[in-house]
């Protein structure tokens, strides 16, 4: 079962993005934080909102694996495209000495809250596809 399919990838990359976008607005407002690199962390978060949501999508072709396995691997697999952006970033200028750490927070809240929804509604779908699957096995039962 596919949540995440061509026709819904752009709005859900799109909402993700307006969640954290938010949240890191919200965020800075209650702390009274400015941030001098404003720009670039909207543009970080559009690119990672992209492809985390593609990680995910993945999801659908792992569906042989243990779930908290194929959770895990996203995950690392995802912490590790950033902690790779972040090397390869600080070789073309400078970056801040905590940006490892801050990344990985700013990351780590956001996908842990967006892939427990992601995941509740796949259980749901497969809940709802089972239910579905167990009344048409009991209409034929009744008529054989």
């Amino acid at each position: 079962m596919q949540i995440i399919n061509k026709k819904n990838f752009i709005p859900i990359v799109c909402c993700v993005y307006t969640i954290i976008s938010l949240g890191k607005l919200i965020f800075e407002a209650i702390i009274k934080k400015n941030d001098p690199f404003y720009f670039q962390n909207f543009i970080s978060i559009l690119v990672i909102s992209f492809v985390a949501t593609a990680v995910l999508a993945v999801h659908y072709y792992l569906l042989e694996y243990p779930l908290p396995l194929v959770i895990l691997g996203q995950y690392f697999v995802l912490i590790g495209l950033i902690f790779l952006a972040i090397w390869i970033g600080g070789h073309i200028t400078d970056i801040s000495p905590s940006a490892y750490h801050d990344m990985f927070w700013s990351f780590t809240i956001p996908y842990v809250f967006l892939a427990t929804i992601y995941y509740l509604n796949f259980y749901a779908e497969v809940k709802k596809a089972n239910h579905i699957l167990n009344e048409i096995k009991e209409k034929k039962n009744k008529n054989d």
